[in-house]
């Protein structure tokens, strides 16, 4: 008996991994894929994915397989684009074909379902609320709230920074800063610093970013979180079960006080939407705006802001304290066309230079090298290469930002590549600049992480004087922070010393 059961399970083995490779061969004879490393079946490329700062290891590998190259990651197909001219070819000429998200546990556990715009893959659904969000948006950017809530803001926080004595580890002063700034973006309230409500959803999200590291094992094996979910998944359930639990809070206490005469942030942007479409009777709409997208759509506007406006500002500090005579240009020119007065959203006309400074550090900075998984929604194909449906596809902005046929030593901090012969900003030196992704995915808040993050830097440069510690060489080499290709500038301390009294 023993040994018939040995015979099944070899038989079935045997079975399996025949079955495998003919899948495999089979494909291949089908689908002209990309090229790329052999790859051991259900186990993929495990010495890629398993590697520290994955976009570094990818670029590399781009020069022997090309600009499209296909990994596995376990049993996952998984295309990187490595070049400005795919990358257009695929988000921008075939954008559809490119706008799904993979699902997986980690992203339905922060998005309530995918009822959010970040991480919902693409559909009839997800093409109306990011309508809504984007005329919200635009409606909020219309008046002056955006800049009165930088001013205010950014003024509590550096005042703070000035009491500051020796070497500030500044992670605290960008988490006030930013933090606070989409709170009220958002929620409307002018919260003090140190507000429990504001702490409390600054630790849930530091708690579920950490959790999540380089993913669960229920993303490999759904399965699990039903019959043995691990530790890391609970945390991260119960942790978002707490957060949205406080944002339907907010949103209902939205409701009973919406004004449409007084609309006093982002969220009143939504439900202006949800009242336009009750009074006229559409109850398809009605029903796409109901509580948990509302709260899901401020939710992505709120946490997908935070962090990457903070790693923008951290290296932008980086890169100013270890170039003392590129701020010194910065400082000049604030001074010459703002001088001390308060800078507005109009005065970005004014400081090209200093927005210079903050698209190379957009660029330099490793602040999304990978960015989120696109999934494509049927077959396609790029770069000469075939896509069958459901491929994640990523784009490698490490790479695009590091492509020597457009960036002239891109190692180097050169605000210059942006500006004309006149010193104004060129935009056909933007080429191969994709911070805020492109196509259908395009960052749904570039235009006001634009504006707010020149208010911030210039509001920093304007009130201090930004140096290194006594003896601190420049470095501006980052370390890992997450499996989508961050990095943040190592250790970094720095000294603020107030230019004016």
């Amino acid at each position: 008996m023993l040994t018939l059961n040995l015979l099944n399970v070899q038989t079935v083995l045997v079975a399996l991994t025949v079955g495998l490779l003919v899948y495999f061969i089979r494909r291949r004879f089908i689908y002209r894929l990309p090229p790329g490393p052999w790859a051991i079946p259900l186990i993929g490329n495990f010495e890629v994915y398993t590697k520290p700062l994955l976009h570094r290891v990818v670029l590399q590998l781009s020069k022997k397989y090309g600009p499209v190259t296909l990994f596995s990651f376990g049993p996952i197909r998984t295309v990187f684009l490595n070049n400005y001219e795919v990358v257009m070819e695929a988000m921008v000429k075939r954008k559809a074909d490119f706008a799904g998200r993979p699902a997986s546990v980690t992203f339905s556990l922060v998005s309530e379902g995918y009822k959010d715009i970040a991480v919902a893959s693409y559909s009839p659904m997800w093409q109306y609320h990011r309508r809504v969000a984007m005329k919200a948006l635009r409606n909020y950017q219309q008046g002056d709230l955006l800049e009165k809530l930088t001013q205010d803001n950014m003024t509590k926080v550096m005042n703070m920074m000035a009491t500051e004595k020796g070497p500030i580890a500044m992670k605290s002063h960008l988490n006030n800063i930013v933090f606070y700034q989409l709170y009220t973006l958002c929620f409307g309230e002018n919260k003090e610093i140190g507000d429990p409500d504001v702490e409390f959803l600054l630790r849930e999200k530091d708690l579920i970013n950490k959790t999540v590291g380089n993913g669960l094992r229920e993303d490999m094996l759904p399965f699990l979180k039903d019959v043995y979910p691990s530790g890391r998944y609970v945390i991260i359930k119960e942790a978002a079960d707490r957060v949205f639990s406080f944002l339907h809070k907010l949103l209902h206490e939205h409701q009973e006080t919406f004004d449409p005469n007084n609309i006093r942030d982002f969220t009143d942007h939504l439900l202006v939407a949800r009242s336009e479409a009750e009074k006229s009777g559409d109850d398809e709409s009605l029903e796409k705006l109901n509580d948990t997208y509302l709260v899901q759509t401020v939710s992505d506007i709120f946490f997908a802001g935070v962090d990457t406006t903070r790693l923008t500002l951290e290296w932008f500090l980086c890169f100013m304290s270890g170039l003392p005579e590129i701020q010194a240009k910065c400082q000049a020119e604030i001074d010459k066309k703002i001088g001390r007065r308060c800078p507005s959203i109009a005065d970005r006309q004014s400081l090209p230079y200093t927005e210079a400074c903050i698209y190379e550090t957009m660029r330099a900075g490793v602040i999304a090298g990978l960015g989120l998984p696109h999934l494509t929604i049927c077959d396609t194909h790029v770069g000469g290469y075939d896509i069958p449906k459901d491929t994640v596809v990523l784009i490698n902005h490490f790479a695009l930002h590091r492509d020597t046929k457009y960036w002239k030593d891109p190692e180097k901090f050169d605000p210059l590549r942006y500006l004309d012969e006149d010193g104004k900003m060129d935009p056909t030196k933007l080429d191969s600049w994709l911070p805020f992704s492109a196509g259908r995915r395009v960052c749904l808040g570039e235009s006001i992480a634009k504006s707010e993050i020149l208010m911030m830097c210039v509001h920093l440069l304007q009130w201090f004087e930004i140096s290194l510690p006594e003896g601190t060489k420049p470095n501006f080499v980052g370390v890992q922070r997450d499996f989508f290709g961050t990095e943040c500038p190592a250790d970094l301390r720095i000294i603020v010393k107030k230019r004016f009294k």
